[in-house]
């Protein structure tokens, strides 16, 4: 029992078995006599020293008091390694629980770093895709702005273009109106002129057809002399029109006979008639290429 106590059983089973083969086997190499006549020696069994570490394996940890106490009272040790075998069934029994437990927190802990590696994961890539979307709005912006901005410059540059030739026209109408505002006070100037001028050659013609008439202090001689000038002018009562328009204006540069009503631009030269006018392709006057023609109404 101290043996059994010390050793495990199976350890001494196994000791007891292999003395029998040996006790069996000198029994074969002995002659018959002697085994009838005595009784072979059984040897003592030799302790087999086990290391610490194959002790601990085969002795589990000692259970709580109560549950020491419980198998206790269960536990018969009959010799036929039923303690032992009640032993290493608990002691699976409680390794393998031990081992569910470690196997249970570790693939909780595991499962808890990927839940946090998947969020971090899923964390990093919400900022990446905001990252990306911010960007990318920031370039339509800036590309809305560049194209709203190169528009805006082209239509300040029409903008200015158009004011410009605007400016432009509004100062060549306002030349324009000042200059036929000019030209309306000249011919207004010339028909004054050309007015003033055949009243003064249409009282020199009658004073030229009707003077010279005797005065009281007068003669005979004068007065027959009246009378014959004032008959000769009764029977020289045509008056070649040609003579009276040439005396009345300047004349025609082209036929020489009628008075020129015409005048030249842009020189301003009353040189031509009407007939003629359609002749000229410059001024009779300063040979300068006509661009328009103004007819001028004398009275």
């Amino acid at each position: 029992m101290a043996v059994q106590a010390q050793y495990p059983s199976n350890l001494l089973l196994l000791n007891t078995n292999n003395s029998n083969n040996n006790d069996d086997y000198s029994s074969a190499l002995q002659p018959p006599h002697q085994l009838s006549r005595k009784r072979p020696r059984q040897p003592t069994p030799i302790p087999i020293p086990i290391p610490n570490n194959l002790m601990n394996q085969f002795n589990p940890p000692p259970p709580p008091p109560q549950q020491q106490q419980h198998q206790n009272q269960n536990v018969v040790s009959t010799g036929l390694r039923l303690s032992f075998s009640s032993q290493q069934r608990l002691q699976w029994q409680q390794t393998s629980s031990l081992l569910s437990q470690q196997l249970a927190d570790q693939i909780k802990q595991q499962r808890h770093e990927i839940d946090q590696f998947l969020q971090a994961q899923g964390e990093q890539l919400r900022r990446s895709l905001a990252d990306k979307r911010h960007n990318h709005f920031r370039a339509l912006i800036t590309a809305a702005e560049d194209t709203l901005a190169r528009r805006l410059r082209d239509k300040e540059t029409e903008v200015q273009k158009a004011t410009r030739r605007n400016a432009e026209l509004e100062a060549r109408a306002a030349h324009l109106t000042a200059e036929a505002q000019l030209w309306q006070a000249k011919a207004k100037a010339q028909e004054a002129t050309a007015a003033s001028l055949q009243a003064q050659l249409h009282h020199a013609i009658m004073n030229a057809a009707y003077g010279g008439g005797a005065g009281p202090a007068g003669t005979a001689d004068d007065a027959a002399a009246g009378v014959m000038s004032c008959a000769e002018d009764a029977e020289s009562a045509y008056v070649d029109p040609e003579r009276v328009a040439a005396a009345a204006g300047p004349r025609c540069r082209g036929c020489e006979r009628r008075v020129a009503t015409v005048v030249m631009l842009p020189c301003r030269h009353l040189c031509v008639c009407g007939e003629c006018e359609m002749h000229f392709r410059a001024c009779p006057v300063c040979l300068t290429v006509k661009n328009s023609t103004v007819e001028v109404f004398l009275s």
